[in-house]
């Protein structure tokens, strides 16, 4: 069953979108995370040590990584863009 549930969950974690939009990569991550809290409330541990096991394991941590990478960018480009903002309205005083 747990493994059931591991592959249905690694299937619900897409990767994040394409987009440099802020607003666009919060709407699809929160899609994806209330998609994802049905089923880890599923999960019992221990989790089989298989092979299979091991690389849905792996494979979910990547797209968590890429996921962490593409927030993590949305934040910097928003805070870049804030203190940019706020050097021009010093400039133009």
């Amino acid at each position: 069953m747990s493994l059931e549930v591991l592959q249905q969950l690694v299937e619900l974690t897409v990767t994040p979108p394409a987009t440099s939009d802020p607003d666009e990569l919060l709407v699809a991550f929160g899609e994806m995370y209330l998609a994802r809290q049905e089923l880890i409330v599923q999960l019992t541990a221990p989790l089989p040590d298989s092979a299979e096991a091991r690389a849905l394991v792996a494979e979910l941590a990547a797209r968590d990584a890429s996921w962490e990478v593409a927030l993590v960018a949305s934040r910097d480009a928003i805070g870049s863009a804030r203190r940019n903002t706020t050097k021009l309205r010093t400039y133009a005083r």
